[in-house]
């Protein structure tokens, strides 16, 4: 299959598309969400402790009187929750031009679905030249997107500044690297009021095959990372894709989050109609 970013499949379902948005508050820009940050609103939310940082308007002095403690007023401010959009640029999300394709789409139609329900999309994607678009500039970003990165996403990640708060946090990635996985879920779902974690993983990651000459081979670097592929090594690899499925997806719900696997051999209307549900919802609104 071609490794093109397929737009009129996403044209066809986004209308029909929302994404899932968290229940709780969300983080954002001003407009028309309740927020649970502290803001100037009218609306009293709480009380709570100073902390270093905070704006010294919203002292209670009454309070401070009563307790002889810093105390601040919280307010609910208004605004309006954003999707953020992380692709990892890796060279081992090119494994096959499906894979590929695959991956484009999705964070594509996360995007365009997005802008649908007035979410302000933005797209972070991580390469060898990382950057950070929004709006209708994800559009030309994927489709000028190499997947070039000789470094996984973690080490991408870490080269970049923190994530900025959002409502919703879409990443998507094979995440088939060695890893602190917990500590780089905390790190993806952080500023986020919901993170999706959505696995890419072509035909070979699930399932490698053996067969004359076959090696098992880190895309970012070349290394072979085993000998011929035997049926011995084969069902090690299986053992070991069980095992990092399970601490990836305990990470994930951990983190207010959750783990969609999305074989890349799929069409995109049956991921979205299968493994995807939970993110994307039908009708065109979460």
């Amino acid at each position: 299959m071609s490794e093109r970013l397929d737009e009129a499949a996403v044209g066809r379902l986004a209308p029909g598309l929302g994404l899932a948005l968290p229940r709780g508050p969300h983080r954002g820009r001003v407009g028309e969400v309740r927020a649970a940050s502290t803001g100037s609103a009218l609306e009293l939310h709480d009380f709570r402790a100073y902390q270093p940082g905070d704006d010294l308007r919203q002292l209670d002095w009454n309070a401070v009187a009563r307790t002889d403690e810093l105390i601040l007023r919280v307010r609910q401010d208004e605004v309006s929750p954003r999707v953020e959009v992380v692709l990892d640029g890796s060279r081992s999300m090119a494994l096959s031009p499906r894979k590929a394709a695959c991956a484009r789409e999705l964070a594509l139609l996360a995007c365009e679905v997005g802008a649908r329900q007035g979410l302000s999309p933005t797209l972070l994607a991580t390469g060898v030249r990382s950057e950070r678009v929004q709006g209708s500039a994800c559009r030309a970003a994927l489709r000028a997107l190499e997947f070039d990165a000789k470094d996984d996403l973690v080490t991408a990640l870490g080269r970049m500044p923190p994530p900025r708060s959002c409502g919703l946090r879409v990443v998507v990635s094979d995440f088939l690297f060695e890893a602190d996985l917990p500590a780089m879920v905390a790190r993806l779902s952080r500023g986020a009021a919901g993170v999706f974690l959505v696995q890419v993983l072509d035909a070979e990651d699930l399932a490698p095959t053996g067969g004359e000459g076959a090696r098992l081979v880190d895309s970012e670097s070349g290394a072979a990372l085993e000998e011929l592929l035997t049926e011995e090594v084969l069902a090690a690899y299986a053992r070991r894709f069980v095992e990092h499925q399970r601490v990836l997806r305990a990470a994930a719900l951990r983190s207010r989050g959750a783990l969609l696997t999305a074989p890349a051999t799929e069409t995109l209307n049956a991921l979205v109609m299968g493994p995807l549900r939970p993110l994307f919802v039908a009708g065109g609104r979460a």
